[in-house]
């Protein structure tokens, strides 16, 4: 089986996998807890690792929309001490494919870097559905986190929307609609970043 290389940005977190994830000989961790964001992102570039886990109390959206442009390839694992809607939807919105939180068991962080390296998203599933009811109906308000103009979702975007406010799960949904799983994901993902902020942002590129 493949190697999985997974870059970890925090000291805590490493410290705790380093030894939970030893008998799993596939996965590769590395410590870069100390290194700064500007550092990171060399760092993605030249060890081309097929995972990051980042700090959700650093500049991480910042590095998450650098390294969509700079390291497409490499997958983002967004972990919180506490974290809530607007977390969730900022960190998928600008690229993570996971968000976890910092103090989960072993076999918590096990799962989320394998189901991630394979392409899928580690959500919990009650906190998608509250995150995507708390991100509609303060969309209308339109606070500060939101564009005075957001774009408009599709049909396909609605409908799986829509299910998904229903409690169905990604292989429901996909059934329902006669669609693929991935495709299903892709469309949440539309779905979080048609409607979440759109900050300007000054991108840590070299």
């Amino acid at each position: 089986m493949p190697k999985i290389t997974v870059l970890c940005a925090d000291a805590f977190v490493y410290t705790a996998l380093r030894c939970d994830l030893a008998p799993c000989k596939e996965i590769e961790l590395i410590d870069v807890a100390l290194q700064p964001e500007q550092q990171l992102l060399e760092l993605a570039r030249t060890l081309q690792p097929d995972l990051l886990l980042l700090n959700g109390d650093s500049d991480y959206i910042a590095l998450l929309t650098a390294m969509r442009f700079a390291c497409p390839a490499v997958r983002t694992i967004v972990f919180y001490d506490f974290f809530g809607h607007r977390e969730v939807i900022e960190a998928i919105a600008y690229g993570a494919k996971g968000c976890l939180q910092k103090t989960s068991d072993p076999a918590g962080w096990e799962k989320a870097i394998r189901l991630v390296h394979q392409g899928h998203i580690w959500l919990n599933r009650q906190l998608l559905v509250e995150s995507l009811d708390w991100l509609l109906r303060n969309n209308h308000d339109q606070p500060p986190l939101f564009e005075s103009k957001p774009k408009r979702l599709t049909p396909r975007e609605w409908e799986v929307l829509h299910w998904v406010g229903q409690g169905m799960t990604n292989k429901e949904i996909a059934r329902q609609l006669a669609i693929s799983d991935t495709t299903v994901k892709t469309h949440l993902q539309h779905v979080f970043s048609k409607l979440a902020v759109r900050r300007r942002l000054q991108l840590p590129l070299a």
